[in-house]
């Protein structure tokens, strides 16, 4: 006999948990979409076209059979940051100490239609686009769309974005209370394009031009043009609120970003017609009502794009919940949807909290001697003590260690690296390592870094 389970929302993470569970044979999964087909049209919504992967996304992703030559075709690998300082001048800073630390820019159509074709091919997946559900009614199982009213009986996993609709539904049946957080930056699209069929900058680096306040970064293509991202205030000083004409904008380029001005060829263009998109975290207190409904991904713990684990955390999140079905053939939904929020939830937090004290890490800290220092001796202590001194960036991009676990190591370690730097502040070659040794193993367990 056939489980059927409803799913709204076909970006990201509807796609791809449709996907997983449809290798359970006795599952039926329809998704709703409200937008249409991505694979027949190509309309910018002026969210971000790049993302990031990583570790977390690609485990998750080998766990829905959906990674393999055809998929790392689409990504093109980074080795670090790039930093452009205000006076023109770029240095590498690398994300690890292992060749295999890099992260991956992919195009956020390209995987979306790639998860929709995989989902598809499966049979016992059916996405239904152009149906925008308006309202969700959990007690009934009812969904609401323009014209019709569906009886979806059967469990509904809201998968449909930091607005969720099912969020809505479960936090008022809760009697609970979304929690959004608004960090009153914003953000806006620019291009950097290809000339004479060449990279203008290095494909192989994420780049960086930080100016404490705000900043802009850059994320390769594969048609050898780059996807700029400007974050700055929305409003006050130096926000897009500001720049109101070209006169203000070229003033505002030549001022703090001076040398990416004959890089952008449309910068004007592109500043005045491209849409200004919104930063916005979430917190959902409560994931699920009863054995109806379930939210993940955005919906249920919306972050900021500055650790770029906004899609690999939502991926990761249907590699648990797949990973919670794997040995069943009846399933208890309410148990199935307490277990996955219940653990998942502080992890859900943590990553939002850690993507927000990165802001400050990209737009500022990269700047400083300190930091550059810390970021080295954090890649020396882990070559000496690789079981129990990992770097956070590395835990967090690089390993499936727990996001809370490792938002609480890297607290430590950020106080160890402090106390370290602090004593000899010049030189890390010839740090002291019978104190970092002390430190390490008073505070820290041994832990696994896979």
């Amino acid at each position: 006999m056939k489980n059927n389970i409803t799913i709204i929302g076909s970006g990201l993470t509807g796609p791809l948990l449709s996907t997983i569970l449809s290798k359970k044979s006795n599952l039926n999964i329809n998704v709703f979409e409200r937008a249409s087909d991505p694979r027949k049209i190509n309309n910018f919504s002026g969210r971000s076209i790049n993302l990031a992967l990583s570790k977390r996304g690609i485990d998750a992703l080998k766990f829905a059979n959906v990674y393999n030559k055809k998929f790392e075709s689409l990504l093109i690998p980074m080795y670090g940051r790039n930093i452009h300082d205000i006076n023109g001048n770029a240095t590498f800073q690398a994300y690890g100490n292992k060749k295999e630390h890099y992260i991956n820019s992919v195009s956020r159509l390209a995987i979306n239609q790639t998860l929709m074709d995989c989902a598809e091919k499966r049979g016992n997946v059916h996405i239904n686009f152009d149906m925008k559900c308006e309202r969700v009614d959990l007690t009934t199982n009812k969904l609401y769309f323009k014209n019709k009213i569906i009886n979806a009986d059967s469990p509904i996993i809201g998968a449909d974005g930091y607005r969720s609709i099912v969020s809505e539904n479960i936090s008022e049946l809760n009697n609970t209370q979304m929690e959004y957080v608004n960090i009153e930056h914003s953000y806006k699209e620019l291009t950097i394009k290809q000339k004479n069929n060449e990279y203008q900058l290095d494909p192989n680096a994420l780049h960086i031009w930080p100016r404490r306040d705000m900043m802009m970064i850059a994320l390769p293509n594969l048609d050898k043009s780059f996807t700029c991202t400007l974050f700055m205030r929305s409003s006050g000083k130096n926000s897009f609120e500001e720049i109101k004409n070209s006169q203000k904008l070229y003033d505002f380029f030549e001022k703090y970003f001076n040398d990416a001005i004959a890089l952008i060829s449309n910068l004007e263009h592109d500043f005045f017609n491209n849409p200004t998109g919104q930063l916005i975290g979430l917190r959902v207190p409560k994931w699920k009502y009863k054995n109806k409904g379930l939210v993940i991904g955005d919906a249920a713990h919306a972050t900021v794009p500055f650790y770029g684990q906004g899609m690999n955390a939502s991926f990761e999140d249907c590699h648990i919940l797949g990973q919670l079905l794997s040995n069943k053939d009846e399933y208890n939904w309410e148990e199935i949807f307490s277990e996955f929020s219940l653990n998942r939830k502080k992890d859900a937090d943590s990553i939002l909290d850690l993507s927000l004290d990165n802001y400050k890490v990209m737009r500022s800290d990269v700047l400083d001697k300190k930091h550059i220092q810390k970021q080295k001796l954090s890649f020396v202590l882990n070559n000496d003590f690789p079981n129990h001194f990992i770097p956070l960036y590395t835990m967090v991009s690089f390993t499936s260690i727990p996001y809370s676990t490792a938002l609480e190591r890297g607290k430590i370690q950020e106080m160890i690296l402090n106390t370290l730097i602090d004593m000899n502040p010049d030189e890390l070659i010839d740090y002291n390592k019978p104190k970092a040794k002390e430190l390490i193993f008073k505070h820290l367990s041994k832990i696994s870094n896979e």
